[in-house]
């Protein structure tokens, strides 16, 4: 992987003890989301007569907002902007069974909300509240920012400084947890500490192959404050 500035910065360091916020990527994070993903775009594929989602497709479509990602299917054609008005009318809910929820993610989101303020930056976008609320999520979450809350998706650094504004927190207070290219983009950018979640390749202060991993990260002695 090219050195873009990443590894120097988060070489060595630790999460501090001053953390007080958490940030959460959606798919990938809260839920293995890819098969859904697959499906939702080849169901709208298959609705403007064009193949199917490509293998090597796949993970551009997982990080990716819906219309960067159709564009990238598609292409500036008639088929794109017949998608794109297909789309507004989806409901969204029928890929919702094809998601599953990561494990431990629930553990630890009823011990963070004693001690942290939580937040969700995704490059989702009109679903991403529905999807909170189907699995009973959206209790946790204090502050949502979504693709459709800002001008700008990830990894451009706006929807974590609406989360910072919004906290009343810097960026040194932050821990974002994220499973992308796009979210260490974000994390170098904004530079928030970042927890890589069930990717090896990406730089980052630690990297987590369970939730319960974060246990002793996030709650030694925050039961005897």
């Amino acid at each position: 992987m090219a050195d873009c500035g990443v590894r120097s910065r988060f070489q060595g360091e630790i999460i501090p003890r001053q953390i007080r916020a958490l940030v959460f990527d959606c798919d990938g994070v809260l839920f293995d989301s890819k098969e859904a993903n697959v499906q939702f775009y080849n169901h709208i594929l298959k609705q403007v007569g064009h193949p199917p989602v490509h293998p090597d497709q796949r993970e551009y479509i997982h990080m990716h907002p819906v219309r960067e990602s159709l564009f990238y299917l598609l292409g500036e054609c008639p088929q794109f902007e017949a998608a794109i008005d297909y789309c507004q009318g989806i409901d969204f809910r029928a890929f919702n069974r094809y998601l599953r929820v990561e494990p431990g993610l629930i553990e630890v989101l009823e011990r963070a909300r004693l001690s942290y303020r939580i937040a969700l930056a995704t490059n989702r976008t009109v679903s991403t509240r529905e999807v909170l609320s189907h699995f009973d999520l959206d209790q946790y979450f204090d502050f949502v920012v979504s693709a459709s809350d800002v001008r700008f998706p990830k990894p451009h650094p706006e929807a974590m400084e609406r989360i910072v504004d919004a906290f009343e927190v810097g960026p040194g207070e932050i821990l974002y947890i994220g499973d992308s290219s796009v979210d260490e983009a974000l994390a170098a950018v904004t530079g928030v500490f970042f927890a890589a979640y069930k990717n090896p390749n990406l730089e980052a202060h630690i990297h987590l192959s369970h939730f319960r991993e974060l246990h002793p990260i996030l709650f030694v002695d925050k039961e005897d404050e």
